[in-house]
């Protein structure tokens, strides 16, 4: 194949190469729109959510979008900045004995919509009794969300 090479004034141009064909959802999905940041999956749900900025007295209520043991989509009235660091108490049940007790901090704001702002939050260090009720929290959700009666340590949580 004969590649055509245009003469400019004092210099040759380099040949085109032929354009890469490539499929819409590799462009879609390789977009910098599509990038997935997440490290762990996050369940659909609202749970009610107290929250402090780190620095201030006030402690104001919120509710999660979604939620998952790396951080959560948070639904709040307040504009906050971005990057402030927050403690968040998470309610996973009726009593102040469910609550999850984190740290966290904003990293994405996405949107305001009729007075309501998103956030991303990415939580701070979890240990492992809090990722265990967490975890635990989250496939009882899971159990309810598709049917099923109890979670198994539902049942052993009863039976003390």
């Amino acid at each position: 194949m004969n590649k055509k090479v245009k003469k400019h004034k004092g210099h040759q141009a380099k040949a085109r190469e032929p354009a890469k064909k490539t499929s819409v959802l590799r462009q879609v999905t390789e977009s910098e729109d599509f990038l997935e940041a997440r490290k762990t999956a996050r369940l659909d749900i609202p749970i009610k959510v107290r929250y402090r900025v780190i620095g201030r007295e006030d402690i104001r209520g919120a509710v999660t979008k979604d939620i998952g043991a790396g951080g959560c989509l948070l639904l709040a009235t307040e504009k906050l900045a971005d990057n402030a660091e927050l403690e968040l108490d998470i309610a996973l049940g009726e009593s102040d004995k469910e609550e999850l007790k984190l740290s966290g901090r904003i990293v994405r704001i996405n949107r305001e919509e009729q007075g309501l702002f998103e956030y991303g939050i990415s939580f701070g260090d979890i240990s492992a009794e809090a990722r265990r009720l967490f975890a635990d929290f989250c496939f009882a959700k899971m159990y309810e969300m598709i049917g099923l009666s109890e979670w198994p340590t539902d049942k052993l949580a009863k039976k003390e």
